[in-house]
């Protein structure tokens, strides 16, 4: 049998909300491209009263086929059979399908559920209803990634890779992503052709970064303004798969790019990146820090608001991330130290105590050095939060003002003034990226910032 051409379809149903069912009329629309060779094999259309959808729907089934190149009198029997057999005959059942399948193409899998199950509420034996029903996660995807995006460079990856065919099973991918998995693999069961068997990572896209686990990172740098006034900005949260770039290969440990346009954006371009060696978490995945070090000719760039800052007027930019945590515990303490010398707050003593089950971070007694200032019995409390993966943080991200503590050589330290923040990565809150902003009252630089990975003994 000819083999089958990977297939794009897009069909639209158009029907009247009032009115008896001979009153009521429809329109589908189908285009049928061959993704190999983007050729337009022809474009089906039905149109007429509702009672006649489900035959319409039929004759349509088959003139994609024929618009393929597939012989109906070439499909097996019992394929022939599934496709010339009606799912449903019930009207709103298949809206509901309809609106199901829609849902689900955004990645709104819960409602999709929902319209899933009262599809096959209305018809009992609307099997591929309660298929569809059975397969959705209780979760949904964000804009980020959506269930359309998956499938685009899923069937993009075929083509690149010259197969004809591409099997995704998005429901999977779903769970997988919003669990933080950072690849999802579906096997195509083997096939007399072996070119058609691939084996599909949802971050396998040519550098398509939507497709990456959500990032935590945290960043300081110090920025001089046309008034000769040097401002220290810090900040420590997670970000989506399309809103950073890290290194690869051997700069696996480099942040290249942070951000997106119009909003906060940091690009390393051609400053020199200092990189630490990283550490390993007790996940098994591993926390990177270091710095870009801008000269003019050679600097980053660094945009808040639209405005754009390199060098001289941008200063080191210090960064340490690592993957975020998915689902924070919801049981137990834990005490996080600082790394040695992973990041710029030179954090030396003290510790910070997280309550999973209050959600709640206490900065205790911490003691750091920054910019040739000695910060010590640095105290402050925070709640961190818990919200779910398409609807915010994930990753326990906090803030909060520091409630008290010391400087050496600060003219004027507020250290209720002063500020820290912070989220978790690894799979259990292995550990914490953490900044913080200092109010030193110092001239020509009223402030210090910095940024440190934190990390817990073993559970």
């Amino acid at each position: 049998m000819k083999p089958f051409p990977n297939i794009l379809l897009g069909a639209a149903l158009l029907a009247a909300a009032t009115g008896t069912l001979a009153q009521q009329s429809f329109s589908l629309e189908g285009a049928v491209i061959d993704s190999r060779s983007s050729q337009n094999l022809g474009v089906i259309s039905e149109r007429g009263d509702l009672a006649s959808l489900f035959r319409a729907q039929k004759t349509m089934s088959f003139g994609i086929l024929r618009a393929a190149g597939i012989s109906l009198e070439q499909l097996p029997p019992d394929v022939r059979a599934r496709i010339e057999r009606f799912q449903t005959t019930n009207i709103d059942a298949f809206r509901a399908f309809s609106e199901g399948l829609d849902l689900k193409d955004q990645g709104k899998f819960v409602e999709a559920k929902e319209r899933f199950r009262r599809a096959a509420e209305l018809d009992p034996g609307f099997a591929l209803a309660t298929e569809q029903q059975q397969a959705m996660p209780d979760v949904n995807l964000g804009v980020a990634v959506t269930t359309r995006a998956v499938l685009s460079a899923a069937a993009g990856a075929a083509v690149d890779k010259g197969k004809a065919s591409v099997v995704v099973d998005t429901a999977r991918a779903a769970a997988a992503i919003a669990a933080g998995a950072t690849v999802v693999v579906v096997n195509v069961p083997p096939s007399t052709d072996p070119k058609k068997d691939i084996n599909y990572s949802v971050n396998d896209t040519g550098g398509t970064e939507q497709f990456l686990p959500r990032l935590v990172a945290g960043y300081a740098y110090s920025q001089r303004l046309a008034t000769g006034v040097a401002v220290s900005v810090a900040n420590a949260q997670e970000w989506r798969g399309d809103a950073y770039r890290t290194g690869t290969g051997a700069n696996a440990g480099v942040l290249e790019a942070l951000g997106t346009s119009g909003d906060f954006q940091a690009l390393r371009q051609g400053a020199a990146n200092q990189p630490g060696p990283g550490t390993p978490l007790n996940d098994g995945s591993v926390a990177y820090w270091g710095a870009w070090l801008s000269a003019p000719g050679a600097s980053a760039t660094v945009s808040a608001g639209g405005v754009p800052a390199s060098a001289p007027a941008l200063g080191r930019f210090d960064y340490v991330f690592g993957n975020a945590t998915a689902q924070m515990p919801g049981t137990g303490t834990a005490t996080y130290t600082a790394v040695p010398g992973a990041g710029s707050l030179g954090v030396n003593a003290g510790s910070i105590q997280v309550n999973f089950v209050q959600r709640e971070v206490a900065v205790q007694n911490l003691g750091f050095s920054l910019d040739g200032l000695a910060f010590s019995g640095m105290n402050g409390v925070a709640r961190y939060d818990n919200t779910t993966v398409g609807s915010g943080s994930a990753a326990g991200t906090f803030a909060a003002r520091y409630t008290s503590g010391q400087c050496a050589g600060c003219s004027a330290f507020a250290p209720t003034a002063s500020s820290f923040n912070g989220s978790f990565i690894g799979r259990n809150a292995d550990g914490l990226v953490f900044s913080s902003i200092l109010i030193t009252g110092n001239p020509g630089g009223s402030t210090s910032a910095g940024v440190q990975l934190l990390t817990r003994p073993p559970p």
